[in-house]
């Protein structure tokens, strides 16, 4: 349907089906102009760094979720802290390991990242912002 490319219903398919072509085409046509322009030294170091760059972004949602809430409650917050350790020990990895740039500074943001949702984590357990609009559970983050 129309809907389907409003950039306000963006990823809210109508049907599973129309979804799954999206998908496929993309595929299909990111994997060929990749295979034609594969020679490219410029276009593979740039799809690189996006790919690496678009990994590192992936916290970012939870952080500005957490901050438009004033809450982290209902997050997984152990899942954080093993998201931050692996991001630590892979950009010490890479730092060691003297791999290609993109790679130690997109992990360096990922651990930011990640540092950031803990502190989120800390301060509006222990510093609320407002009252949460929704309702409590039984297991919120001061579980842990």
């Amino acid at each position: 349907s129309v809907a389907d490319f409003d950039l306000n219903y963006f990823w809210h398919w109508s049907k599973f089906t129309d979804y799954v072509q999206c998908v496929l085409t993309f595929t299909g046509v990111t994997g060929y102009i990749t295979y034609l322009w594969l020679d490219s030294s410029l276009f593979v170091e740039t799809l690189g760094f996006l790919a690496v760059f678009t990994e590192a972004m992936l916290g970012v949602p939870q952080l500005y979720r957490n901050y438009q809430n004033r809450s982290t409650e209902g997050m997984s917050v152990k899942m954080v802290l093993m998201w931050t350790s692996g991001d630590t020990f892979k950009t010490v990895y890479f730092i060691l390991n003297q791999a290609p740039f993109q790679f130690s500074i997109c992990g360096l943001l990922q651990v930011f990242v990640d540092i950031a949702i803990l502190l989120q984590v800390y301060l509006y357990s222990y510093y609320p912002q407002k009252p949460a609009t929704h309702a409590a559970h039984p297991t919120s983050t001061k579980a842990l």
